[in-house]
């Protein structure tokens, strides 16, 4: 009888301190208990400028190093994706490139939902952000079919155009719509989660080159302030190939453009619009300060996770693996190599 009471006063304990466990991981939002009762738009977002583009390894158009799940993982809530369609023609999903699909081809978007799915159903404390710049043009309609086909619906958060009042992170957490995904155009009334960016945010000059001023103007929509922005920081050297101009990203000196140049930028657009970047967008994540920065904007310890550093790579190997897609693809390769040493 004295056994079956202590085993029972043990498990009572042992339930006690599961539930506070869990109690303790429910009051964390985005990794702080701070950020809970803070509205969406009054936190800061540490997001991948085109956050597909991590594929092949060392390619001179890619602007990552580490995939989407090691991204989430190590503390990245905000994507920037470009939507392309099918290299096949098929409508069934939507192909994540870089310019061209010949230049730098991350496949399709069904398989990077299928990630972002499987972190947010381990991950419930989590509020993700999606910005899509429609390169092709495609149809909401596409997007919706791609998303229900992912299992992403139960997740979509909508925010009516026009309002300026945002759920905090808590409540968005609570009612487990915590996946907002806003696109620079095509948006429209039939697919009502796609927002249209420039409804809520906007953003500041991403065409920034080596030696230039880090900008705190408003670029997009031209002019014209938001609620909330996207502060650009990323360096790029431009590339022109026939009548096409590509952006090359600068990895050589990402240390130092992620470092205390980063903090820097954070500080003078915060004083210039008189409140913090709400998604601060940068090349290879992993390097530099981007984790601490936005801590610091959010006004919270960092907590001292350091990011996944990025796999070697052979850069000679990229360019022959993208090399081979046309002599356009060659012909751009050998110009941005040129491009990045005179940067």
């Amino acid at each position: 009888m004295r056994s079956a009471f202590i085993s029972s006063a043990i498990a009572l304990v042992a339930s006690t301190l599961l539930l506070r466990g869990a109690d303790a991981q429910q009051q964390l939002c985005n990794g702080y208990a701070e950020l809970c009762a803070k509205t969406y738009d009054q936190v800061s977002y540490a997001t991948t400028h085109n956050a597909y583009a991590y594929t092949p390894r060392g390619a001179l158009a890619a602007n990552q190093n580490n995939d989407i799940p090691t991204q989430l993982k190590d503390g990245i809530r905000a994507f920037m994706l470009d939507a392309y369609n099918l290299p096949s023609g098929g409508t069934n999903d939507i192909e994540l490139c870089h310019s061209y699909c010949s230049l730098l081809d991350a496949g399709p978007l069904s398989a990077v939902l299928g990630q972002i799915k499987t972190f947010m159903d381990q991950n419930p404390n989590e509020v993700i952000s999606i910005f899509w710049e429609n390169a092709a043009n495609l149809a909401p309609a596409r997007f919706q079919t791609v998303y229900q086909a992912a299992g992403m619906t139960p997740y979509l958060y909508t925010q009516t155009a026009g309002s300026t009042t945002w759920p905090t992170l808590a409540s968005m957490i609570s009612s487990k719509k915590r996946l907002l995904n806003f696109v620079d155009s095509g948006a429209d009334a039939s697919v009502p989660w796609l927002m249209a960016e420039y409804d809520f945010i906007f953003e500041t000059p991403w065409q920034i080159t080596k030696g230039s001023e880090y900008p705190c103007t408003v670029d997009r929509p031209k002019g014209e302030e938001r609620g909330m922005y996207v502060m650009n920081h990323f360096i790029s050297g431009q590339v022109t190939v026939g009548d096409q101009t590509f952006d090359v990203p600068q990895s050589g000196i990402v240390a130092q453009t992620n470092g205390q140049d980063l903090a820097s930028h954070a500080n003078k657009c915060t004083q210039t619009f008189n409140k913090i970047p709400n998604f601060v967008a940068v090349d290879y994540y992993e390097q530099g300060s981007l984790l601490q920065t936005v801590a610091q904007l959010n006004g919270v310890n960092w907590n001292g996770k350091l990011p996944t550093a990025a796999p070697t790579s052979n850069k000679n190997t990229a360019v022959g693996k993208i090399g081979g897609a046309s002599s356009t693809v060659v012909t751009f390769a050998a110009a941005a190599a040129a491009a990045a040493f005179a940067l």
